[in-house]
């Protein structure tokens, strides 16, 4: 076999079939690029279209031995993407052992490149749907509000205990104010516990407080439990 004459010839028949997208880097040995793109899918404005860039080397025995490839440029493909492809094309390197390869490998390197872009495109598509859900499930825990369960009743009585304890003290300090509030009114009037309420609520706790669960503090003289204590 006269593999310059072999070389040769195929190197004309793709310059005629990929044009512009082949750069000749040099011919001893031959040596150049191939830029390769994966078919666009034209009713789907979703989808991203994958391509590399080839540089192929021809070896003193090519094509009884497979050229080199490297990849020179990458869009839209991962590293493992490129393993793949690569592992794709060295399979059809062997396969095809004695006969011009170039386009067979770049062929399947194509294919591969589509699958991979139609994977991404499913990937995107449903990871859209799972957000599209958990909006849908957030929506919906809004307009129902959040049960009240064991952990945030409790968590919610713990910091009204707090506040509690916090006002009865301020409330015995305050020598100006001559006039004893009752429970209920210590506790509509402290901007403190309002805080500590919105702040509950914006943990996410929806807990609705029946305001008549207080009246029963109303007859408490507040001073006076503090000094029984």
């Amino acid at each position: 076999m006269d593999f310059a004459e072999e070389q040769r010839n195929e190197v004309e028949a793709l310059e005629s079939i990929y044009l512009d997208d082949l750069q000749i880097i040099e011919e001893d040995p031959w040596s150049f690029t191939i830029y390769v793109e994966c078919d666009q899918q034209e009713d789907n404005p979703k989808f991203e279209a994958c391509s590399v860039q080839f540089r192929f080397t021809l070896t003193p025995c090519y094509p009884e031995t497979p050229p080199e490839i490297q990849i020179i440029e990458k869009d839209n493909l991962s590293d493992n993407d490129i393993s793949d492809i690569m592992e794709i094309m060295k399979e059809q390197a062997d396969e095809n052992s004695g006969m011009a390869m170039v386009f067979t490998l770049l062929s399947a390197a194509k294919d591969k490149m589509a699958e991979i872009a139609e994977n991404i495109l499913i990937q995107k598509e449903d990871e859209i749907q799972k957000l599209k859900r958990l909006a849908e499930e957030r929506d919906k825990a809004i307009r129902l509000g959040t049960p009240v369960t064991v952990a945030n009743f409790l968590k919610w009585k713990a910091e009204f205990e707090q506040e509690q304890s916090a006002a009865k003290k301020r409330s015995k300090n305050n020598d100006s104010t001559s006039t004893k509030l009752t429970g209920r009114q210590l506790f509509e009037s402290d901007s403190s516990l309002k805080n500590s309420d919105a702040s509950f609520m914006q943990d996410g706790s929806d807990v609705r407080i029946d305001e008549s669960l207080f009246e029963d503090l109303d007859g408490l003289d507040i001073e006076e439990d503090m000094e029984d204590d």
